[in-house]
């Protein structure tokens, strides 16, 4: 299996003048570490630039350009919600969404190792038969024990990490929305 590269994540803010809970972004990931970096944020600039010029990002939605000011770093390694007065609530939506991310695939790696394990659980729930010879030999496994343990330990970490959300999320679930509304808004060039 290849190493995974190493990405930061930003926020780019379209109107900064705006109170913090009107503003609209984009979520831009770029590969790179060390988080919140002069490189890193120049990759960032740099990518939102070219989609800005590009098209892909309708001009009215970046009034007075798109300046480092407008860079929003989204801490990705922290499983706790930051404090919600250091980040801009489409910031820490974004942070929220990678970490709820990160979560998930946990949860659905979880299940999928848990998954031949199911009818030792359905039949331990239900008391309603014996197991049989083979599913008495699986529950006697060392890693039977473990991965339910696990699969509980995940699902418990993922609602409690939902829990303490802000519900900021949907701010980018609106920023993909409008990217993709000032997307369709652009005709495409004919070929001659």
């Amino acid at each position: 299996m290849g190493r995974r590269k190493s990405t930061v994540n930003f926020v780019a803010v379209s109107d900064i003048t705006k109170p913090a809970t009107d503003q609209e972004g984009i979520l831009v990931t770029v590969e790179g570490r060390g988080g919140d970096t002069a490189t890193n944020r120049e990759k960032a600039l740099e990518l939102v630039n070219r989609m800005w010029e590009d098209g892909e990002i309708a001009a009215e939605h970046f009034p007075d350009g798109v300046t480092q000011d407008n860079l929003f770093y989204v801490p990705d390694d922290n499983p706790e919600p930051l404090n919600p007065a250091t980040l801009s609530p489409i910031v820490q939506g974004a942070q929220e969404i990678i970490q709820l991310t990160k979560l998930q695939l946990e949860a659905q790696d979880a299940a999928d190792e848990a998954a031949p394990y199911i009818p030792i659980i359905e039949a331990v729930l239900a008391r309603t038969r014996p197991l049989t010879p083979e599913e008495r030999e699986l529950a006697k496994e060392r890693k039977y024990g473990k991965v339910i343990e696990r699969m509980g330990a995940v699902i418990a970490s993922q609602e409690d990490y939902q829990a303490q959300c802000t519900g900021h999320g949907q701010l980018i679930l609106n920023a993909i929305a409008w990217q993709q509304q000032a997307k369709g808004a652009i005709a495409p060039l004919e070929e001659e």
